[in-house]
């Protein structure tokens, strides 16, 4: 037997103890959870990551129609987009005037450095 045999056997091993936990945490929410049920329920209750879960075991979610965030619909993406993009410009306005207030108040100090003297 080769060095890394047991160790690849031991991951198999670990992933399917995984899919199993996670196919009872399932059932169990399907039966007891009258709210939505969450990636975040499943990786809690299962004791992993949500990462690992989307990483690993995505196929486990396709029945239950869980939408991750990162699948929003494109009329979603396009208003948060367009919200951006407004932002972006309200940003804009609020730099330049944060710049003409800065030459005002540049202007003020050298005219009472001026008096001063």
């Amino acid at each position: 037997m080769a060095k890394g045999d047991s160790l690849k056997r031991y991951k198999i091993e670990q992933k399917a103890q995984t899919r199993k936990r996670i196919k009872e945490v399932i059932k169990g929410l399907k039966q007891t959870e009258t709210n939505k049920i969450t990636v975040s329920k499943i990786a809690t209750l299962a004791g992993i990551t949500r990462a690992s879960i989307y990483a690993n075991y995505q196929d486990l979610l396709e029945d239950l129609d869980i939408k991750s965030k990162a699948k929003k619909s494109s009329g979603e993406i396009k208003e948060q987009n367009e919200i951006i993009e407004r932002l972006r410009d309200e940003v804009k306005i609020l730099k330049t005037n944060n710049y003409l207030l800065m030459d005002q108040v540049v202007a003020l100090k050298l005219l009472l450095k001026k008096q001063e003297i």
